[in-house]
């Protein structure tokens, strides 16, 4: 059974530090695609699993009518070889900033992507230190390398107040 999260302030800190660490360039995320481009995915786009191999079948079943089933056939192989490799690396980059956006989006977007898995957290400045959903704790992982960004935050907050009173 899961449980909701309660969102409270010291969740608040954490989230605004990893928001900011990503923005700094210090945390890379990094997705498994195997692992998070599947329908129940929150970031899951059917149409862009679809297209590269629904395209290329459609025009060579054209090509088979119309000129030939040889060369057909071997415009569909060279046409899903092409968009195997060109158009799968621009799906990808899709992905990873969808996801990207939905994680940093809020706080419970973040929880709900994190507890579905496929995201993997990287340090920029030591790459040993990740964190890998959904078995680790980012909020762990971001407290341990980045708690100075939540400082700031609350060191922030105080200005703020003190010029307002």
């Amino acid at each position: 059974m899961v449980t909701k999260k309660v969102k409270n302030r010291a969740d608040e800190l954490i989230f605004h530090a990893l928001k900011k660490a990503v923005e700094e360039d210090k945390i890379h995320i990094c997705l498994i695609n195997s692992r998070i481009n599947k329908p129940s995915s929150p970031v899951y786009n059917p149409w862009e699993v679809l297209l590269p191999i629904l395209v290329p079948v459609l025009i060579g079943l054209i090509l088979i009518l119309a000129v030939g089933p040889l060369f057909g056939l071997f415009f569909m192989v060279g046409l899903i070889m092409v968009s195997s490799t060109l158009v799968k690396k621009k799906l990808d980059n899709l992905l990873l900033d969808r996801s990207k956006a939905f994680l940093l989006s809020n706080f419970d977007n973040c929880n709900k992507l994190w507890d579905f898995g496929g995201v993997v957290l990287v340090n920029a400045e030591n790459k040993n230190l990740g964190c890998v959903s959904p078995d680790a704790d980012w909020k762990e992982f971001v407290i341990r390398n980045f708690s100075d960004l939540m400082i700031e935050k609350k060191e922030d907050e105080t200005e703020k107040n003190e010029k307002a009173a």
